[in-house]
């Protein structure tokens, strides 16, 4: 996840003329010893951990894009590359894999054993860097991932030295140091050459390896006005790359729209009154750097009014909660602040306050508290105070209507206080989803953008569609587009309090935007409610008015008729009525009621989550059913007495996903066709989960008989998963690899787990196939098809015999007391060893010692996150852990587990992810 970036603080440059000689010197002194680098095959590979076969360190110095290097999955990892001798270097190029280290540090070293640092970094984006320093004599360089950086390891797909011959020169910077520290914020200079108008001066960087570029970001360190950047190949003219008019901000990003390949850059700067402009740090600018749509919205978003734009547009993570119908087909989200994104992709739409004072406040820096209605109904709330005396609530809920569903959000502003409360409130439309670009959201384009309707409650339509309906009269709105740099950004017209004076705007980039205002006058203990209505279904724009209702009582639009605070109350009270009918047979007490709410409210974002009868992990990238969630989750329904809803999936699941082989498709799209992305057809743990599923159906609503037309998709499968281990059975099956006695008789390899980048043997589908085989024999007994049922359990006892010893041979080979994850590595993963417990359960497969070992010092590093300074990150896979602790006889162990996991709940708002 990026990381907020802490800038520093501005300094004048106090250098002298002479200084300007001392830089160009210490260049001529690197260029005296620059040399050419040694041939790549010469260069040698090393990491910190072992390596596994798809990811070798060497991988990373290959010259081959498609291969790469990978950590451990944990932090504090390093790659080295050993040239074979010494030489002079003036950076490294990487190509970052997408787990990257947002903090990471370069290091050098002639014998490998004293080292030194030449570069450091907090805000690497991934992708591509450009890694620049003043020259180091070396023949070991260590790429290193900070210690507090991700948890999940880093992975590079090339990383290349560069030698200080191929580097950039900087010239036209006074400065004391070499001109190359700037690369790394370890000098700063003032920018003296001449430009060519009076009041501008000039800075040059000259590439003697030409590269493919998209600019140069600059951090200031004085004040400066207008910056523009201009690039050249070896010859040709200058050509304009970017700008940045005006002195706002503390840095300019320079690049432009498509990487260029360059050979010199030049930066014509204009000083303001009174001042040389100074530079603290530079940063070349990759091709994967360049001016996106987005990174226009953040910069303006990094200036002006910072404090009113969304979070993640400062680079923070944002935590968010589903609000839906059940089984419907688009699910809104309602952010941690109480902004909301109607539909996957939708505009975000936000809420900000503005008092009598001139002052506007968002929730990005308040306290905020988060609930659900009753404690567990999908129905969120998110409330903060503006100002002293003032509260903000903002509402969710989702209500199924004759015009199709809409999702009503109430805004409640309330005088606490003991004076009148004057201000505005603003509804805010913004060209962006709630999820960041790191999570596959980021701009939410808007291209036009209108306000219609008749009087004062207004619909706002998106590119052609109703996006909402004000249900509350408004007392001003307006549209404006982004304009070149920002300029008309709608948020300096509402912080000036007012909106722009167009009820329309058109922007080809996709930046525009729209606001409503609302007047607020509140006596003490007064409150007044701002309530919006955003349709789901795809009503164009021209009959807005009549998907968002205007009659009968059960359209939204009843509030025409009524005060639209209480018609809201009226439709809450529908709802919750139609949740507590769903889960009023759960019949369970617990001393900690918590905990059974929270079982409720799994169940029902489970529904909320559904599209059609198909289940689905999450509404956002989660929008595909996966057979390993899809099953989990119809045991979860079938228990909670949610039958119907479980065997609609089996159902549609069985119809779409079970080919003429047996394969089972491990994940299918909403709409019942395969899914083709990556790993759709080398997923073996949907085999076996596949037929659990089937078990689990019959076992718990109607027994065996009601699940007999499966029969054939059961016979299918489980002759597959025969196939599947008769591939490691044939003569010289891995007879290369270091004890291969290890692969003999388990399932063939996939990428069932999401922790192997190609197919590994993971016990994890011998696991699934062990369950498939064991519930397949119950079926078969069950159904009366005892060759079948003889048939299955024959093939169960053969691959429980060959997992066993497969076992035992990877931890003789690896010399390790703990349960391997896959037989290829010998790697420890609790959480994939805790599925083979349960639901699958092999425990007494395992060897106990090895078991026990597994699970107390993976306990262990739990509580070592609780430590002062530790990097505290966890998956929500591991709740399967505190099952295996009270399998293992350990409950309080399992106990304070739970514990430690739970306290994610308090500062949450979206359910926990369980598969």
């Amino acid at each position: 996840m990026p990381r907020r970036v802490l800038l520093l603080p501005f300094f004048a440059s106090v250098t002298v003329w002479p200084a300007v000689v001392l830089g160009m010197l210490a260049g001529a002194v690197a260029n005296a010893h620059d040399q050419t680098l040694p041939p790549r095959a010469q260069w040698r590979a090393s990491s910190s951990s072992g390596a596994q076969p798809a990811m070798e360190p060497a991988l990373a110095i290959d010259g081959d894009e498609s291969t790469k290097w990978g950590g451990a999955f944990s932090p504090g990892q390093w790659l080295q590359v050993d040239l074979s001798r010494t030489a002079t270097i003036g950076g490294v190029l990487i190509h970052w894999d997408s787990a990257f280290a947002a903090a990471y540090l370069i290091r050098s070293s002639e014998d490998g054993q004293h080292w030194q640092t030449a570069y450091e970094t907090a805000d690497s984006q991934g992708g591509r860097d450009y890694v620049l320093f003043p020259a180091v004599r070396a023949r070991y360089l260590r790429l290193v991932s900070a210690p507090r950086t991700t948890d999940w390891g880093v992975s590079v797909f090339e990383f290349e030295p560069l030698a200080a011959s191929e580097s950039p020169r900087i010239t036209g910077l006074q400065t004391s140091a070499d001109p190359a520290a700037l690369w790394s914020a370890a000098a700063s200079g003032t920018i003296v050459g001449p430009g060519p108008r009076a009041g501008t001066r000039e800075l040059h960087v000259r590439l003697p390896r030409a590269l493919p570029v998209s600019g140069l970001e600059v951090f200031w360190a004085s004040a400066r006005r207008d910056a523009r950047l201009e690039g050249r190949g070896v010859s040709g003219p200058w050509r304009r790359l970017a700008d940045d008019p005006g002195s706002l901000g503390d840095s300019s990003f320079l690049a432009a729209r498509k990487p260029r390949t360059v050979s010199e850059l030049r930066l014509r700067v204009r000083a303001a009154p009174g001042h040389l402009p100074a530079i603290r740090r530079l940063r070349l600018l990759s091709p994967t750097q360049a001016m996106t749509t987005m990174k226009r919205y953040e910069i303006v978003a990094s200036r002006a009014h910072h404090e009113l734009f969304p979070s993640s547009l400062h680079g923070q993570q944002v935590y968010w909660t589903a609000v839906g119908v059940p089984a419907g087909r688009r699910k809104s989200v309602l952010d941690e602040y109480g902004d909301l994104e109607a539909f996957k992709g939708a505009p975000l739409v936000q809420p900000l306050w503005r008092d009598r004072s001139g002052r506007t406040a968002a929730a990005y820096e308040a306290s905020v508290t988060h609930s659900l209605r009753n404690g567990w109904m999908p129905m969120p709330a998110v409330q903060w105070s503006p100002q002293p005396g003032l509260q903000l609530r903002s509402e969710a809920i989702a209500a199924a209507q004759a015009a199709g569903p809409v999702t009503l959000v109430r805004h409640r502003l309330v005088n606490t206080g003991a004076s009148p409360v004057d201000g505005q409130l603003a509804i805010v439309v913004r060209p962006m989803q709630v999820n960041p670009p790191w999570q596959h959201g980021g701009v939410s384009p808007i291209r036009t953008v209108e306000i219609a309707g008749t009087g004062v409650r207004p619909v706002v339509n998106v590119n052609g569609r109703a996006l909402l309906r004000s249900l509350t009269p408004a007392t001003a709105r307006g549209a404006a587009a982004f304009g070149l740099h920002g300029e008309r950004e709608i948020t300096r017209y509402l912080a000036a309090g007012r909106v722009p004076n167009r009820l329309s705007a058109r922007d080809e980039e996709g930046l525009a935007a729209a606001a409503l205002v609302y007047d607020v006058h509140l006596d003490p203990g007064a409150q007044h409610d701002v309530i919006l209505a955003f349709p789901l279904g795809d009503p164009p724009a021209d009959t807005a008015s009549k998907a968002l209702g205007a009659s009968p009582p059960n359209r939204p639009d009843a509030m025409d008729e009524a005060e639209p605070g209480a018609a809201f109350d009226a439709m809450a009270t529908r709802v919750e009525q139609q949740w507590q009918a769903r889960f009023a047979h759960l019949g369970l007490a617990l001393p900690d009621s918590s905990l059974v709410d929270m079982l409720r409210a799994q169940g029902a974002y489970m529904l909320i989550n559904q599209t059609g009868p198909a289940l689905q992990a999450g509404p956002r990238n989660y929008d595909r059913s996966f057979i390993r969630d899809g099953s989990a989750t119809a045991a979860v329904l079938l228990r909670m007495g949610l039958a119907s809803t479980a065997r609609e999936y089996l159902r549609w699941y069985a119809d779409h996903a079970v080919h003429g082989n047996g394969l089972v498709s491990p994940i299918l799209n909403g709409d019942g066709s395969v899914h083709r992305g990556y790993g759709s057809d080398l997923e073996y743990d949907s085999q076996g989960e596949f037929v659990a599923l089937v078990a689990e159906v019959a076992r718990l609503d109607g027994g065996a008989a009601s699940v007999r037309e499966y029969l054939p998709k059961v016979r299918l499968t489980l002759q597959f998963l025969q196939q599947l281990r008769e591939r490691t059975l044939a003569p010289g099956y891995m007879a290369a690899s270091e004890a291969p006695e290890r692969f003999r008789g388990i399932i063939a390899p996939s990428i069932s787990h999401e922790g192997y980048s190609k197919p590994t043997h993971s016990y994890w589908d011998d696991y699934w196939a062990l369950k498939g085989w064991h519930d397949g024999a119950w079926l078969a007994h069950e159904w009366g098809d005892q060759e079948m049922a003889a048939w299955a359990l024959t093939q169960y006892a053969a691959l429980r015999n060959s997992v066993a010893s497969s076992i035992r041979a990877t931890m003789q080979w690896k010399v390790i007391d703990y349960i391997p994850a896959s037989a290829d590595l010998g790697d420890r993963d609790p959480s994939s060893v805790s599925i083979g417990l349960d639901p699958c359960g092999q425990k007494d497969l395992l060897p106990a010692d090895a078991l026990s070992h597994t699970f107390v010092r993976y306990l262990d590093e739990v509580r070592e996150r609780g430590l002062p300074g530790a990097l505290y990150a966890y998956t929500p896979y591991e709740f399967r852990n505190v099952l295996t602790f009270v399998q293992l006889n350990r409950p309080k162990d399992g106990e304070e587990l739970l514990s430690t996991l739970l306290t994610g709940r308090l500062v949450r708002l979206h359910p926990v992810r369980i598969s």
